[in-house]
């Protein structure tokens, strides 16, 4: 994105406005980056299990191979 603005105003860099850090546009660029990775991270591993209900929970434990389950059953007694 910050090159093709670049071309387009024939500018070489905007790091005088931020000297030192490789240029302005190339600062935003990396956020624009970061925000659209953690939104991505967020909807598919955070938001999915926000809302699990009761039997959500139930259903995933029977879902489970018995070893796992009975690993799993003996951590949640023994708190």
């Amino acid at each position: 994105l910050a090159s093709a603005i670049k071309r387009a105003y024939n500018i070489k860099d905007f790091d005088s406005l931020i000297p030192g850090h490789g240029g302005f546009m190339d600062r935003m660029d990396c956020q624009f980056l970061m925000l659209l990775c953690t939104n991505v991270h967020y909807r598919t591993f955070v938001q999915a299990y926000d809302h699990l209900s009761q039997n959500d929970l139930l259903e995933i434990v029977r879902t489970m191979v018995p070893e796992s389950r009975e690993m799993f059953l003996a951590k949640v007694l023994e708190e």
